[in-house]
C-alpha cells in the first residue's frame, strides 16, 4: 500500500511540475507604439493562447495583431500565467497542452 501512495505522490509532483514549465512565444504586433510597463492604461482586449508540447507548438494564432485596434496609438501588452491557465494545464497534462493569457491595455 505504501508503494501506491508513493506512486500517486510522484504522479502529482510530475503533473504540477510540467503544468508550470513551458516555453511560450507571443508575437506582439499592430500599428500602435508599445508603451513602457510603468504607464497605466485601460484594458481593451485579452485572449488565451494555447500551445502543445509544453509551449513549443502554438495551437492557433498566438499574435496580438487582431487585438490591437487600428485607432490605438499607444498600447501596453502583458502576458500572464493565471490561475485558470494553471487549472486548465492540470486537466490537460496528459495531452501536454499549455495555456497562457495575453492582455492589451490602451495607454492615453
Amino acid at each position: 500500500m505504501i508503494r501506491g501512495k508513493k506512486l500517486i505522490t510522484l504522479i502529482l509532483l510530475v503533473a504540477v511540475a510540467t503544468s508550470v514549465a513551458g516555453c511560450f512565444t507571443i508575437r506582439i504586433g499592430g500599428k500602435a507604439e508599445l508603451a513602457p510597463s510603468s504607464e497605466e492604461g485601460t484594458k481593451i482586449a485579452h485572449k488565451r493562447c494555447w500551445y502543445a508540447l509544453w509551449g513549443l507548438v502554438p495551437i492557433g494564432d498566438n499574435s496580438t495583431d487582431s487585438l490591437i485596434p487600428e485607432t490605438a496609438r499607444k498600447v501596453r501588452v502583458e502576458t500572464k500565467y493565471t490561475v485558470p491557465d494553471f487549472l486548465i494545464n492540470i486537466f490537460t497534462i496528459l495531452l501536454t497542452i499549455e495555456t497562457f493569457t495575453v492582455e492589451i491595455y490602451e495607454v492615453k
